[in-house]
């Protein structure tokens, strides 16, 4: 009983430093990147550099999260997240889903809430890698098929937040009209936690009894050319419910 009180104290208190080293790794990297702008003139290099320096920071930060036993991880198929070109829909469990994923993806492209840019230093991060802001419409579309036109790979949480504990995922029609509309077959990773933490609604201090685990699988490209010959509008909503059932069914494969 003593060790166990002992144990949450130590994660509680490790999870609370986890939080600080985020938050000085975010005013960090613009600091770094900055000055590489007086000698980058071509703007893609740029954004492909703090990308690169992004992905490095956060494969440390979560080997870091290992270290002060927070969460453990496994990943299956990583090779597959290292090539360029990849559109990746993932569910979205946990808050920590985006870092892991950018961790494994050393040029990757993610579609960010708008609201995020309300945070000074986020901001900057966001500019600097040349995110692309979930402003909705044909503009999102057109960003995102010249992001993968330019080798980025791209990540995309089709549910546009966490999940809700307890509740069954579900997509918006956000991420299938980009599938159709560019025309790229989506790589599905699917990612499980356990025991449950950090989903919407859930406060950093609510930490579980244990150790958390991740699991994150990166699946095959999934088979679209069925949706692509139904009129855009139809064939972006058969392809979400299709999708949606699909997430579903593998997420359950997986959970403890």
């Amino acid at each position: 009983m003593v060790m166990e009180k002992l144990n949450y104290y130590w994660r509680l208190f490790a999870t609370a430093n986890a939080y600080v080293f985020f938050g000085i790794g975010c005013v960090l990297v613009p600091l770094f990147v900055l000055p590489l702008y007086l000698f980058i003139r071509n703007q893609h290099t740029r954004q492909k550099t703090t990308r690169l320096l992004v992905h490095w920071t956060f494969r440390g930060y979560i080997h870091l999260l290992k270290l002060m036993r927070i969460t453990d991880w496994e990943v299956q198929g990583i090779e597959s997240l290292k090539r360029q070109g990849k559109l990746v829909i993932s569910n979205h469990p946990t808050l920590l889903d985006v870092v892991f994923l950018i961790a494994f993806m050393p040029n990757a492209d993610c579609i960010i809430k708008s609201g995020i840019l309300k945070n000074p230093v986020m901001s900057v991060i966001v500019s600097l890698a040349g995110y692309i802001k979930n402003d909705g419409g044909p503009l999102l579309i057109e960003d995102a098929k010249k992001s993968l036109n330019c080798g980025n790979s791209l990540i995309i949480f089709a549910e546009g937040t966490r999940t809700k504990q307890d509740e069954k995922i579900s997509f918006l029609r956000g991420a299938a009209n980009i599938i159709i509309r560019t025309k790229t077959a989506p790589t599905p990773v699917i990612i499980n936690c356990f025991p449950k933490t950090l989903s919407k609604g859930i406060k950093w201090y609510d930490i579980p009894n244990k150790k958390f685990n991740l699991t994150i699988r990166v699946l095959g490209e999934m088979e679209i050319n069925r949706f692509l010959m139904l009129p855009a509008a139809i064939g972006a909503r058969e392809l979400t419910n299709h999708m949606e059932v699909f997430f579903r069914k593998e997420v359950a494969l997986n959970e403890h």
